[in-house]
């Protein structure tokens, strides 16, 4: 088990993060090593070594804190503060910068370098090719649950290992090259003054105004903090907190205070966090279907064979990598999973979807996808809002880009004219471009 691991020196930083909610951060960052006095837990003592540790590495959040109060990126955080605080001989990570900015990242890549150099032995899995060639001395490429290539990093370059990654010597593009960008006139979702705050009363987002037109893609970009991903899940009515601000839905005012009202009212979410959405025991076919259990239930009982009938349609439509439609969804990949949450909206026929970080933890192949089937949905009239922390990706697939600072959009960018430095620039407030909203 994890604990026998921990004890003979391997650690493991988990894509799926698991944190036990009701934890403190102290007592998350200590679990399995809690400091004893008298044969009880020393609480003094864990609370001096977990601040010790959350300052060694940097992080800024309170150790009396309850893990269920931290958001994805600060949860990831904590488990990495954990895991690099260990004596550990093997550490193992599996997509650790999913939710990091790039200054958390490279304190990261400082750690880890370190742990090589006094001989820990570093296990990195990213689909992160740009960290790989940074970090890795070895590339291992996997497909389909077999070895592929194995490459000294000096002897290889990022086309070979994209080519065994995807099985094609052709790499799948990024962006549809020489297509014009979407000249919306319709808006679908048009949200005005919206702030957030959070369960104590912190002010999260702060009049935010966005709209989306018909067959648009609209990008929201920002680091850590920023308040794109709150604002995402608000419009959704899945903010934990207050909210006050306008939306409305095709010209009309809509009330979305709760996930069940934004779906009758023709809003859908990816979510960032799969966990947050999937039924990890329920089979693929029930999961496509949930959001649209009252069109399968016309009278009495529920038409198992209509349903199964559609999901295995959007199976089809999205090439959903599955066994059948009766698989459990835990059993799939991550990228797989993904197609899943988006095959629900689309059975539920929702004219507007709501993505935060739709491609976070999967591979090239599986993003590249993911992306494609988002440019597919626009092009059939869809209004899609999409949260990422890939300034590439939104720029690849975006019509136009916003940038949020500190609960704030600063920025708008047309995606076929900027930059990754632009975003990355912007959304880190550098050259004043804080003020240039």
């Amino acid at each position: 088990d994890v604990s026998s691991a921990e004890k003979a020196g391997i650690v493991l930083i988990a894509q799926e993060i698991n944190v036990v909610p009701d934890f403190t951060v102290s007592q998350m960052l200590m679990l399995n090593r809690e400091p004893t006095r008298l044969g009880l837990v020393d609480r003094e003592r864990l609370e001096y070594e977990a601040k010790a540790i959350l300052s060694d590495f940097g992080v800024d959040i309170s150790p009396s804190v309850r893990m269920s109060e931290l958001d994805l990126a600060h949860q990831q955080l904590v488990m990495i503060a954990r895991a690099l605080s260990t004596d550990a001989s093997v550490l193992i990570l599996d997509e650790p910068t999913a939710a990091l900015t790039a200054y958390e990242a490279e304190r990261l890549f400082e750690r880890l370098r370190s742990y090589r150099d006094r001989g820990t032995t570093c296990l990195f899995v990213s689909h992160r090719l740009a960290e790989v060639f940074a970090l890795a001395d070895r590339i291992v490429v996997m497909r389909d649950g077999r070895l592929i290539g194995d490459h000294a990093t000096i002897d290889t370059n990022r086309d070979e290992i994209v080519a065994e990654m995807l099985g094609d010597e052709q790499a799948i593009a990024s962006r549809r090259t020489g297509e014009s960008r979407s000249d919306a006139t319709t808006t679908r979702l048009r949200v005005r003054g919206l702030t957030l705050q959070d369960p104590v009363g912190r002010t999260v987002a702060e009049d935010i105004d966005l709209d989306t037109g018909e067959g648009e893609i609209v990008g929201l970009f920002g680091l850590i903090g920023s308040g794109a991903g709150p604002v995402a899940a608000a419009i959704f009515g899945g903010w934990q907190g207050t909210t006050s601000g306008t939306i409305e839905v095709d010209g009309r005012p809509v009330t979305v205070d709760h996930p069940e009202l934004a779906v009758a009212n023709g809003i859908g979410f990816v979510a960032q966090d799969r966990r947050d959405a999937l039924i990890a025991q329920q089979t693929v076919a029930a999961n496509i279907v949930l959001a649209s259990l009252p069109r399968f239930s016309p009278r009495q009982g529920f038409d198992h064979v209509s349903a199964r009938v559609e999901a295995r349609k959007k199976i089809e439509q999205l090439d959903i990598r599955t066994r059948s439609d009766q698989t459990p969804v835990h059993q799939l990949s991550g990228g797989n999973q993904q197609k899943v949450q988006v095959a629900r909206w689309l059975t539920a026929d929702t004219p507007i979807l709501i993505l935060d970080d739709p491609t976070r933890g999967v591979d090239v192949g599986a993003g590249a996808e993911i992306l494609q089937i988002l440019r597919d949905l626009a092009s059939a009239g869809r209004s899609l809002l999409m949260v990422s922390s890939e300034a590439r990706e939104l720029i690849d697939v975006c019509d136009r880009i916003l940038v949020m600072v500190e609960g704030r959009i600063v920025r708008e960018f047309d995606a076929s004219t900027t930059s990754e430095s632009d975003l990355i620039r912007a959304a880190a407030a550098i050259d004043g471009t804080e003020d240039a909203a």
